[in-house]
């Protein structure tokens, strides 16, 4: 916001405009105020989709978040969801996230879009308990596990006791911490988040493999020979692992373009035909062919639903890069920015949004969200050592 705000007044004086520039707090509060329109506005009834998800940072409190658009308005067999198709639906500060309290805050929800055609979300346990209690008010509501997620969990159950998967990543990360601080740290391969790992072995399967094909040259870098010449003994099963891995990406990839419906599984046949078949990737298509089937028995003749989350995960990570290194703070107001960050407004409807919602009114909504923060109490901690 500073950046912005620099920029603006830099841009300013180089085009000669004698105009007052607004400060970085200026920015925050636009921010703010579009996200208490965007929450507080009134939105078409009927025919929804939701995407739910909770994201936490420090603390004991999660936010569920639920965002969404007309199932009718998805791209769906053009692209994937974007974060401008979305509009923010519901914001909950959650202590205790029980699938009681998930329940009342989907009614909630449903207060301002109606009832949903159908709700995505991951295979969490109180996410599922709760939507399981919402559709038994209201059986019309779909619901679809992301498919990512189900794709992740059948790369553990297939690599989690993988004796060799384990030993590979080990020696990757060993190898890595020996490179980092010399000149051969363009050699250190990337990095396995320990969240959500099975997530996110693509890259890690790709070095492996160009490494691979450096080895196999006539005369392979005396470098790389020195440190990754132990990758051959995995050859054979890097073969397996890209081979399932590209399974689950080529599903991930129809799904999150086409989404899912009663003929999923059938052209997943079509999108898997390019694919070299092992034996541990005919096991993960078994599986992802079954999972498709079952979430696409919820659509109705003809109809698409979502079937991935990732656009809300993306979400997540642009208001984390908002809140720089407050995000490692614990949720700030900035949180109410979600609803700025979603959607697609045009000059127009974003000045008829800040005229209708003034600077105290964001903050007020930013209390009642989010009540005491753990910044608040932090100041009071450092306050009280000070006296």
């Amino acid at each position: 916001m500073r950046g912005a705000a620099a920029g603006l007044h830099l841009t300013a004086a180089r085009l000669g405009f004698e105009v007052a520039m607004p400060s970085f707090s200026a920015v925050r509060s636009w921010l703010l105020r579009l996200g208490c329109h965007a929450l507080t506005c009134a939105l078409p009834s009927g025919g929804w989709v939701w995407l739910v998800d909770h994201t936490v940072q420090i603390g004991a409190c999660k936010l569920l978040v639920i965002v969404g658009c007309l199932l009718k308005e998805a791209p769906l067999g053009e692209r994937p969801l974007r974060q401008s198709d979305l509009h923010l639906v519901h914001l909950s500060l959650m202590e205790h996230s029980t699938k009681e309290a998930v329940a009342v805050e989907l009614e909630r929800a449903a207060l301002r879009t109606g009832v949903p055609r159908q709700i995505a979300s991951d295979q969490g346990t109180d996410l599922n308990g709760g939507v399981k209690l919402f559709q038994q008010q209201h059986a019309e509501t779909a619901h679809v596990h992301d498919l990512a997620h189900q794709a992740a969990n059948v790369l553990k159950q297939c690599w989690g006791k993988d004796e060799r998967w384990s030993a590979l990543v080990a020696r990757l990360a060993q190898t890595g911490a020996k490179l980092r601080q010399t000149r051969e740290a363009h050699l250190v391969g990337p990095t396995i988040r320990p969240k959500a790992r099975f997530m996110n072995v693509g890259p890690t399967l790709r070095f492996a493999g160009r490494v691979l094909k450096l080895l196999d040259t006539p005369t392979p870098p005396a470098r790389t020979e020195e440190h990754y010449g132990w990758l051959r003994e995995y050859r054979e099963a890097l073969t397996s692992w890209t081979s399932e891995h590209r399974v689950a990406e080529t599903a991930l990839r129809h799904v999150r373009t086409h989404g899912v419906g009663q003929n999923t599984a059938l052209a997943l046949e079509t999108a898997w035909s390019q694919i070299e078949w092992t034996p541990g990737a005919r096991d993960v298509a078994a599986r992802l062919r079954a999972a498709v089937r079952t979430e696409g028995a919820q659509a109705k003749a003809g109809e698409a639903l979502v079937g991935s989350t990732e656009v809300l995960e993306s979400t997540f990570g642009t208001l984390k890069r908002l809140e720089g290194s407050y995000a490692g703070d614990g949720f700030t107001g900035l949180t109410l920015a979600l609803g700025a960050i979603l959607g697609d407004r045009s000059e127009t409807q974003v000045r008829e949004a800040l005229e209708s919602v003034p600077k105290k009114e964001a903050e007020s909504r930013v209390k009642r969200l989010l009540g005491i923060t753990v910044q608040m109490f932090r100041r009071v901690f450092v306050g009280s050592a000070k006296t």
